[in-house]
């Protein structure tokens, strides 16, 4: 796709080299958008190189923050501890490990998570524009968009977090046969037990019998109370993916209540109990888990989530493309090349323009959490007006609203609950249907025209999206989830999908337009720089921007005089 780029860019130069003719444009245009269309026959050829990044964002509803401060992208993916809340199926793991260890306030925590994002965006649009007839012209923009996500991922940061870890039992012989010796000793010791109860049931005479039916009730309690914990470990220990980890509270709490049971048998069954000394408990999850773990999780089927990796990610495409025209409404030079080179007095002119944006970008995966696409993936309409006003022959300043509409359409997503669960698991993943909010922008750029090539500008621009709306109802079955059925509704995508910006820049522009209309320049061109940031923000999810741009514009004129 580079050398492509090199080639396209090549024949347009060379295009413009030949049909090079006096293009009949304002000596300095300057830096963002303007009221000028261009005249009939003349061709201009747009080529930008965009730059930008952002590593924060304004927030909204975070917890221990103002809505509208900033904080960083990954902060979402940033949790003090993975529980139940992110991963829904645990809930039955917690409920089982709570009743083993006797504790009903236990919850199991995988740890917590760290994740640092930053995001660059390079585009680079090529726009051709053509003047059709004195008041109108065309003009199409053909991006061509490069994203990276550069992600920093860490779990257990501190070396302590964490009461979970992968249950050894599901790859490692010894945790198998430790186990199958835990399940086998209860059992054994239950079975003695009862087989004893029964016996001294039908016969009370026998030898021993009477102390024992004189404990009967414990006895057969111990009995119950064996077999119920017995049969709790084997199923998780043995099934489970994941274990308490050796030395954390639960499963010295089960470590303990193995020592109990043991020592309650002994009184029974003396030096006949299986339940061994040496059998400690079931086998623990040795370690806490790594930044390798955490991919697993995040990676593989059993876990349920099966999405891409928190890791850099990058893509090259085309973004969306751009097809409109623009329509003169007023000019007080009227088509004299002479009043535009050279201005006095105040001058006005006004233009509108409507664009049509085809969805020929990639939009986000629903199966990265934290790729960018190269478009939105939405058909849109967008209507612009344009302003310029003149005073004398070094000072102008545009003005300019646009308002676009995106169409309907369906989209493959995941359904969050809340815009900070990005977790999802694949079950969530659904075709909704997705119209984008609306955008409201208004843009003004005063420039001081320094000499016959050269302007310094101002840039400012107000953005106000309005909320995304996502629709669709779908109903997960227990046997999906894991845990109960589930009714999802796209609608929560909803959420913090409303933005409101405020950019500002500066910059400088340099044209040898003037030079060529006196017969001093071969080839007329422009050539701009500006640097935005954005300045203010609101809605949870609107980034603050870096941006710096260099823009080329060549003129030549194809027909006409």
């Amino acid at each position: 796709m580079r050398r492509f780029v090199v080639s396209f860019s090549t024949v347009a130069l060379a295009f413009i080299a030949i049909f090079a003719n006096p293009v009949s444009a304002q000596r300095v245009l300057g830096v963002g958008d303007d009221a000028l269309v261009l005249p009939r026959g003349v061709f201009r050829f747009r080529i930008l190189g965009q730059w930008t990044w952002f590593n924060e964002r304004y927030g909204k509803d975070t917890p221990g923050r103002p809505d509208g401060a900033l904080e960083p992208l990954g902060v979402d993916f940033t949790l003090d501890t993975v529980g139940v809340v992110q991963f829904p199926n645990l809930a039955k793991l917690q409920g089982g490990l709570q009743q083993l260890t006797g504790n009903p306030n236990w919850y199991a925590t995988l740890g917590n998570t760290v994740v640092n994002l930053r995001d660059h965006v390079a585009a680079f649009p090529f726009v051709f524009e053509a003047g059709l007839s004195k008041r109108f012209s065309v003009g199409i923009q053909i991006p061509y968009v490069h994203t990276q996500t550069s992600a920093f991922f860490n779990v257990n940061s501190n070396g302590t977090a964490g009461n979970l870890g992968f249950n050894p039992a599901l790859s490692s012989p010894l945790a198998q046969t430790q186990n199958a010796a835990f399940n086998t000793q209860f059992t054994n010791a239950a079975n003695a037990l009862q087989g004893a109860l029964d016996a001294c049931a039908a016969n009370p005479a026998s030898p021993n019998c009477p102390a024992l039916n004189a404990q009967r009730t414990n006895a057969q309690l111990l009995v119950n109370n064996s077999r119920a914990f017995a049969g709790g470990v084997n199923q998780i220990y043995t099934t489970s993916p994941f274990v308490p980890i050796v030395g954390t509270d639960a499963q010295l709490a089960i470590e303990a209540r193995t020592a109990a049971f043991r020592a309650l048998y002994s009184q029974f069954l003396g030096a006949g109990n299986p339940i061994l000394a040496s059998l400690t408990g079931p086998f623990a999850a040795q370690t806490r888990l790594s930044v390798r773990d955490a991919q697993t999780i995040l990676t593989a089927e059993p876990f349920g989530i099966q999405s891409a990796p928190l890791q850099s990610v990058s893509r090259s495409h085309l973004g969306d493309i751009d097809v409109g025209g623009k329509f003169s409404l007023f000019d007080t030079f009227g088509q004299s090349t002479e009043k535009r080179m050279s201005p006095t007095g105040i001058n006005f002119r006004s233009a509108v323009g409507v664009t049509f944006r085809l969805p020929s970008g990639q939009i986000e995966s629903p199966d990265n959490f934290i790729d960018l696409g190269t478009g939105r993936g939405a058909k849109t309409i967008e209507g612009r007006l344009f302003g310029d006003l003149l005073v004398g022959s070094h000072f102008w300043e545009s003005f300019i609203v646009r308002f676009n509409k995106p169409f309907s359409d369906t989209q493959e997503m995941r359904i969050i609950d809340l815009p900070n669960q990005e977790l999802a698991p694949l079950y969530r993943k659904q075709t909704v249907d997705r119209t984008l909010g609306s955008a409201f922008e208004f843009e003004t750029a005063p420039r001081i025209v320094v000499n016959d090539f050269l302007a310094v500008s101002g840039w400012y621009m107000y953005r106000h999206k309005q909320q995304d709306n996502y629709s669709g109802t779908f109903t997960i079955p227990a046997a999906v989830t894991g845990f109960s059925d589930l009714t999802i509704n796209a609608s929560t995508l909803d959420l913090e999908t409303e933005q409101t910006e405020h950019r500002l820049g500066g910059g400088i522009s340099f044209s040898n337009l003037y030079s060529f209309e006196q017969g001093k320049a071969k080839l007329p061109f422009e050539v701009t720089y500006l640097h935005w940031q954005t300045m203010g923000g609101s809605g949870g999810n609107q980034p603050k921007f870096f941006t710096d741009q260099i823009q080329l514009r060549l003129y030549a004129r194809i027909f006409g005089q």
